[in-house]
């Protein structure tokens, strides 16, 4: 199997990753570049996509990030909420013994235990950028973070056990032969006013990207 070519560039604010892979039987072929950057002098990071189709095939699909958020180690329950720019409609609600949607927020009513699971698609964005934006706040930890990305939802969809909450947006892509298309998403990290900490929150975020071609 081929698995093309890796290669990784590290500075002293960034990651940078590079995959190039072609098919010559199939047609398909891309470079495919991401770069994890922080921020100086801001609780921030941002994840930059490049992706060159280099093929003779055209490469449409979506793309999404899992967003694997963990606060200090907390478990998924009652103190996190999760708010969007825009009412939530879901065609799928969630089980109301372990969480609900209000208006513009999703809330869990309990600690997740067990092999309990939650999976809601979140839907009602229309096709601005501005609505591509998820904010995740935990009470108990006072600290939260919010999730902006420059292009339109296709999809978003929220999954949930005991030990990571994710929110996962999806966008769509459509990049013709010898085109490119780029992608970001910044996550702002903060602290809740009012709410006191012996210690400061210690924030885990597994953001990793998944391609889906039809």
């Amino acid at each position: 199997m081929n698995g093309g070519k890796w290669t990784v560039n590290t500075r002293p604010d960034s990651v940078e990753f590079t995959h190039e892979l072609a098919d010559p039987a199939a047609g398909y072929a891309y470079i495919y570049r991401k770069t994890v950057r922080l921020i100086p002098g801001k609780p921030e990071m941002v994840l930059e996509h490049h992706l060159k189709n280099t093929g003779r095939q055209p490469i449409r699909g979506t793309v999404y990030g899992h967003n694997f958020l963990v606060l200090d180690h907390q478990t998924t329950g009652p103190y996190f909420s999760v708010s969007v720019p825009f009412q939530i409609q879901s065609p799928q609600p969630p089980n109301k013994d372990l969480a609900e949607i209000r208006g513009k927020q999703f809330v869990f009513t309990r600690a997740l235990a067990g092999k309990d699971v939650v999976y809601t698609p979140l839907l009602g964005f229309s096709d601005s950028p501005n609505d591509n934006e998820v904010r995740i706040e935990n009470t108990q930890v006072g600290a939260g973070v919010v999730m902006r990305g420059n292009h339109p939802l296709t999809h978003l969809a929220l999954w949930s056990i005991r030990s990571v909450l994710a929110v996962e947006p999806f966008i769509t892509m459509a990049i013709e032969p010898g085109s490119e298309f780029d992608w970001d998403v910044t996550y702002d990290y903060y602290t809740l006013r009012g709410i006191q900490n012996e210690n400061q929150p210690v924030i885990h975020s597994h953001a990793a990207a998944e391609i889906k071609l039809p």
